[in-house]
């Protein structure tokens, strides 16, 4: 990640000169609400040298997300464009790992999945630590785990003693907290009865059925695919914007319309079926959770066109909703 202590007078003096100003309005123009975006060419665009040069800046020289959404256009969307950042990345992590066992079950020959269609891992030293000899790694993918005891755990590589499990089990990502509120639409059934189905939202801000309620970095928006404060400022200008409008028409039901619903998620799957997240399994699509329906969770399309079809939305007296006044 390349992260840095941050210096006080270099902070002062960004504050001072608008620079943090700057780099807020930048993330209203980018895909994911970064201050970086993709570059404006593809892969293949480039020789590979210039291709080298490019991705040992993004990811050693700047770090943070740069490498994966700071890079070409066509890494996301493209098998063999995805192959040449996988290829790079491997050989860095390589570098890092001595023991050979470690590198093929870190950094596989083979890519198991797309590059960056699962979350990149936001480290530091992950990989020094892991690779010291006192550290084993199995892959219970190959050897799953048969049993627990009070002492340790058995795979078929043998039982291991242990003084402390940890579970890192994974979580119902996006969904999982909002189909657990006993909410009731006037239609009848909670949120999770209105996606037994399939997932659907209206722009992953609302739902038909429950007037007057918004819900902020949730599923079928930008969420996991994008900068998190970004999202949820962008969203939560939308709803302020919303209720000054409804306010002054002196509107008091506000509730989306099934064709919005309908429509969004249309968008939604086409947005994700052309990238390469459907080859991995992954929360991003609910993969991680055993019998749980795998659809896309988050909206692929990018910040830019997710803002403009919220403000779209209240256009044309207010086309995305069904609105209503007291005694009207």
């Amino acid at each position: 990640m390349n992260q840095q202590k941050l210096d006080p007078e270099e902070e002062d003096r960004k504050k001072k000169n608008g620079d943090y100003e700057k780099a807020f309005e930048d993330t209203r123009h980018t895909f994911s609400g970064f201050r970086y975006d993709f570059i404006g060419k593809n892969t293949f665009d480039d020789t590979p040298e210039e291709r080298e040069k490019f991705y040992n800046n993004l990811f050693n020289e700047q770090g943070g997300f740069r490498f994966w959404l700071n890079t070409y256009d066509d890494m996301l969307f493209d098998q063999k464009a995805n192959d040449q950042a996988y290829d790079f990345w491997k050989r860095q992590v390589r570098k890092r790992v001595k023991n050979p066992e470690k590198q093929e079950l870190l950094a596989p020959d083979v890519a198991p999945h797309p590059w960056g269609t699962k979350r990149p891992s936001l480290e530091q030293r992950f990989y020094e630590v892991v690779d010291q000899d006192h550290v084993d790694i199995i892959d219970i993918g190959k050897h799953p785990i048969t049993e627990v005891t009070e002492t340790g755990v058995r795979t078929d590589k043998g039982f291991i003693e242990l003084d402390v499990l940890i579970l890192a089990t994974g979580f119902d990502s996006v969904t999982g907290s909002l189909a657990q509120l006993d909410i009731q639409s006037t239609r009848g059934g909670t949120i999770a009865d209105h996606w037994k189905d399939r997932l659907q939202t209206s722009m992953g801000i609302a739902i038909p059925g429950f007037p007057n309620m918004f819900f902020l970095y949730g599923p079928q928006a930008p969420t996991a695919f994008s900068n998190g404060p970004s999202c949820t400022q962008f969203q939560a200008e939308f709803v302020e914007e919303a209720m000054r409008r409804v306010v002054k028409d002196g509107i008091t039901r506000f509730e989306a319309t099934d064709e919005a619903e309908n429509d969004w998620v249309k968008r939604m799957n086409e947005k994700w079926d052309i990238t390469l997240f459907p080859k991995a399994k992954s929360w991003y699509s609910g993969a991680n959770i055993p019998g749980k329906r795998v659809e896309p969770l988050n909206w692929a399309g990018g910040m830019v066109e997710y803002t403009e079809s919220l403000a779209k939305s209240l256009e044309n007296n207010y086309q995305g909703w069904h609105t209503a006044k007291v005694g009207a």
